[in-house]
């Protein structure tokens, strides 16, 4: 009985604290007015306490929310991404219904024409409130957050829904794939960018389920198929798909070279199905069809154009440094984490057993250097996207710590003393100063 009401209090709390997280994130702003354009956010007040700098793109995905049509401009920098902009647009419907039942935003839609610098206009179309697109964009972040959560307590065997799972020092850790700097920036800013964290709990859970062969050819297939659909929404599951294929592939080629080559091609051609649909679509309209990164970033292609014109070395050097810069990134968002991991093993543990060849070290690796590689060649390098490597690195010392956690000797002090660290810690992130990028 007393058992019981433990784990239903470590549920309540640990739900909580990630609520309430999540609300005070919207003290401020925090970025002072004439700081706007140089940390690339826009201020927006609610009152005098509460408020968000929000980042400079979040303006477009909401209009592009009030009216999808956007999206078929050929100068659209969204069109690569429809599916967050739709599903926020289908899921502000009943939101509209339901809040001019009681008589607000009675005044949408509308249309606003805006003087622009060059002594031209725009018509820009509005088909809801902001206020009702910004709090779609925020109940899909938090289900994003909670799908989260979801696969990274599979990754371990236990389950969001159980609440005896909550008595595990495992659901503790990986509450910091929310206490993080993309959340912190991205929650309250409409955006694609949490699902970075989504694509890493997602790619190593199912390399997990190929590794031990928990998972079919038929399962596979839908798999695929969800991967394909999540391509609409952020162009980062290719990761996914190349972890995924990489492992089948090499965990059945033996068997049956033939067969394998087969299925890699069918899983092939469902994941990019989509995205074909879409911009075979596109195309149709425009006749043209608009790659931001492509177009910016000169993603990829500069590495085949050093490929192609013998400058090997210069293509090498090029991804060393933005890859080292990308890292980098990463360790001055979260040495610290990282070095109170490394203070725990030593003072609280006395051997630490694990096996590199375990399929959630081989997994959470793996994703690691892809994620990475992955957004070197991009040559899209900004905070907020290495940011996501604290999936895998979390995984990893999530997984050394459940596994050794019989051999930790001062387990009072070792929980005593996390618990006030992490409190700081949760005081200090919530409160602290960007990044913004």
């Amino acid at each position: 009985m007393e058992s019981n009401f433990i784990s239903k209090m470590l549920f309540y709390l640990f739900w909580t604290l990630i609520t309430v997280y999540l609300f005070l994130l919207l003290i401020g702003p925090r970025v002072p007015d004439n700081l706007q354009e140089e940390y690339c956010v826009r201020n927006f007040e609610i009152n005098s306490y509460l408020g968000h700098s929000m980042n400079c793109d979040s303006a477009d995905w909401m209009l592009n929310a009030s009216d999808p049509s956007r999206l078929l401009d050929k100068e659209s920098i969204r069109q690569p991404r429809p599916g967050l902009i739709t599903t926020v647009h289908i899921l502000t419907y009943p939101l509209d219904i339901l809040f001019k039942t009681f008589g607000f935003f009675n005044d949408y839609p509308k249309t606003t024409e805006i003087n622009l610098n060059n002594d031209q206009s725009e018509i820009i179309y509005e088909k809801f409130h902001p206020k009702l697109i910004y709090l779609s964009y925020a109940l899909v972040n938090f289900f994003i957050i909670i799908l989260i959560l979801k696969l990274a307590f599979e990754i371990f065997n236990i389950s969001i829904f159980h609440i005896r799972n909550y008595e595990h020092v495992t659901a503790w850790l990986l509450i910091f794939l929310v206490f993080n700097n993309i959340t912190n920036q991205f929650f309250w800013s409409p955006s694609t960018k949490l699902l970075n964290l989504l694509c890493g709990v997602f790619t190593i859970k199912y390399i997990i389920k190929i590794v031990e062969e928990k998972i079919n050819h038929k399962e596979l297939l839908m798999t695929f198929l969800v991967l394909g659909v999540s391509l609409l929404f952020y162009g980062v599951f290719i990761v996914s798909y190349s972890c995924l294929l990489f492992f089948y592939f090499f965990k059945n080629y033996k068997d049956d070279l033939l067969r394998s080559f087969s299925y890699v091609s069918i899983f092939s051609v469902i994941f990019i199905s989509p995205f074909l649909i879409w911009y075979s679509y596109i195309q149709s309209i425009n006749s043209d069809f608009y790659f931001q990164v492509f177009r910016e970033h000169d993603s990829v292609i500069w590495f085949v154009d050093l490929i192609l014109k013998k400058e090997f070395g210069n293509a090498m050097l090029k991804f060393y440094k933005d890859s080292s810069f990308f890292i980098s990134g990463f360790l001055k968002q979260y040495w610290l984490l990282i070095f109170l991991f490394f203070t725990n093993i030593l003072i609280f543990f006395k051997n630490i057993n694990f096996s590199f060849k375990n399929p959630v070290i081989i997994a959470s690796a793996f994703y690691f250097f892809i994620y990475i590689i992955f957004f070197s060649l991009v040559g899209y390098l900004p905070l907020n996207i290495s940011a996501g490597l604290i999936v895998p690195i979390l995984i990893i010392f999530t997984f050394i710590i459940q596994q050794n956690y019989k051999n930790c000797y001062r387990k009072k002090r070792f929980i005593i003393t996390n618990a006030f660290a992490f409190c700081a810690f949760y005081i200090w992130s919530i409160l602290k100063f960007g990044p913004y990028s």
